[in-house]
């Protein structure tokens, strides 16, 4: 019999998903908002980051500001991991430039259970074998073509993001929107003396920019620190397998540019996999 301590802890966990999945449906949007912006990769990571810790300022509360070593590596990751992401989608496809950089769920998997020591369940293990067969599909689609540069640069923001998301687990006791804030403040300023050349926008851009930052960056980072709360990084890191299936649909939808055959079947071993993980627990017969 189910306590009520089983149940809050189970609505606690649902609440957690619901924020994950919430979050890689906005980053999904990237692709698309990339694609119509004619700028330097770097300008609009820094331009997207500015809007966005504008965003998350009025929320900040003075009790919440702080400098500590988990604070840091967070900015340094993200900065880094986005940085090589918004590159990536400008020297390669949407598709490739995002289901290549979820190849961090793996380091994620690697680094939890060297670093950590967190055993992995044959579940998620399952799903996640399954889901990095459907990563390969499409990664090794790309061997060979003019693109390498951008794929290349896609598998490096995986590692970065598996490190951002393996030091989350450490900021606990930070407030979410003080660690949005300070993410996106730091990352324009790192990356304002690189794109001083390239800081002319027209006022179509700005507006894109400003969606960006506030819409599709700022505020799915905070629903992801928040979902962490709730669930293991383990099971975000699944659930946010959603996101390269999504992104070049949205892209496909928008622009036109059409996925490859292989990225469709490999977004669908990375559905699969998700389903794995998802639908057969609920298969399962309940114990009384």
């Amino acid at each position: 019999m189910s306590t009520h301590g089983d149940v809050a802890a189970r609505a606690l966990a649902q609440r957690g998903r619901a924020l994950i999945l919430l979050a890689a449906i906005l980053w999904s949007l990237a692709g698309v908002f990339i694609k119509f912006l004619d700028l330097h990769p770097l300008a609009i990571v820094m331009y997207r980051s500015f809007f966005a810790s504008l965003v998350f300022l009025p929320f900040l509360k003075r009790s919440d500001l702080r400098l500590s070593a988990p604070v840091w590596v967070s900015v340094l990751t993200y900065t880094a991991a986005i940085s090589a992401f918004v590159s990536a989608n400008k020297l390669t496809t949407a598709a490739n430039a995002i289901v290549l950089q979820y190849t961090a769920p793996v380091f994620v998997y690697l680094f939890s259970w060297w670093v950590l020591g967190e055993k992995i369940s044959k579940l998620n293990g399952a799903a996640l074998a399954i889901a990095m067969i459907g990563v390969a599909i499409i990664a090794l689609d790309s061997a060979g073509e003019p693109q390498m540069i951008g794929v290349l640069l896609a598998l490096l923001s995986g590692v970065l993001f598996a490190a951002f998301m393996l030091n989350l687990q450490r900021t606990g006791d930070i407030s979410p929107v003080y660690l949005t804030w300070m993410n996106n403040l730091v990352c324009a300023l790192l990356l304002l003396p690189f794109v001083t050349g390239n800081l002319a926008i027209t006022i179509d851009q700005i507006a894109i920019l400003a969606v960006m930052g506030a819409v599709q960056l700022g505020l799915p980072y905070f629903l992801f620190s928040k979902g962490l709360r709730f669930i293991s990084l383990q099971e975000a890191s699944l659930i946010a397998l959603i996101e390269p299936v999504l992104n070049p649909l949205w892209v496909a939808l928008v622009v036109g540019e059409i996925p490859a055959t292989a990225t469709l079947v490999g977004g669908g071993m990375i559905l699969l996999g998700l389903g794995v993980r998802y639908v057969w627990p609920l298969l399962k017969p309940q114990s009384p």
